[in-house]
């Protein structure tokens, strides 16, 4: 009989810690301040999961700053996002914007539509480049891809996913370093930049049929 008083006070001791658990709050400044999406489209600007080969596919990528205070991203040269296509299930890249025969002759791969890109400072590319943002706002910049390999030739029929990312230097917020990890790889993604993180969207996955 003894041991049913303990009981009762070591399972009322656990409901008290477990509650106390529950009430405790996140921290905001803990909290991720952006948020990046791929969207996949065809020419016609719809979403689509479904191409022929010679199709054009719009890789269409949003950065959002979640947060209620304005913020500047910080880029170290002027290839400020990439694209990779890699085999679907697979780590297997077949194709990056940066690294295809068009991106070894152009200066960047993206085209940085409205976004403004002020320079700032010195870097080890040249000068920092920089996106700001207000209080909630979303920037996007759309890449066209023609649905070649990084050797030129037409992808071949079959499934396929995709991601894309900012390639941020460093930021003043939280993860402030010259690489925090978040970041989208410049050049072939390897398989551990390949998890979405708040400068990289998921992998979507597509077709070439």
């Amino acid at each position: 009989m003894r041991r049913l008083p303990r009981l009762l006070a070591a399972l009322f001791a656990v409901s008290l810690l477990l509650g106390n658990s529950n009430c405790s709050k996140n921290n905001a400044s803990d909290a991720p301040q952006f948020v990046t999406t791929l969207q996949v489209e065809n020419s016609s600007g719809a979403i689509s999961g479904g191409f022929s080969q010679g199709d054009t596919v719009n890789l269409v990528l949003t950065i959002r700053n979640r947060s209620s205070s304005s913020q500047t991203l910080f880029f170290n040269s002027s290839e400020f996002a990439n694209f990779a296509v890699v085999q679907a299930g697979t780590a297997d890249v077949v194709w990056s914007c940066d690294g295809d025969i068009a991106g070894i002759t152009t200066a960047t791969c993206t085209n940085p539509g409205g976004l403004t890109t002020p320079s700032t400072g010195s870097g080890s590319s040249g000068s920092f480049v920089q996106i700001d943002f207000t209080a909630f706002q979303s920037r996007t910049i759309t890449f066209t891809w023609t649905g070649l390999n990084n050797n030129g030739d037409q992808l071949a029929k079959g499934d396929y996913e995709v991601l894309g990312g900012f390639t941020v230097y460093n930021t003043t917020g939280p993860g402030n370093a010259a690489d925090n990890g978040s970041s989208m790889a410049e050049g072939q993604p390897t398989a551990s930049q390949m998890f979405p993180t708040v400068y990289r969207s998921i992998l979507l996955p597509f077709t070439i049929q």
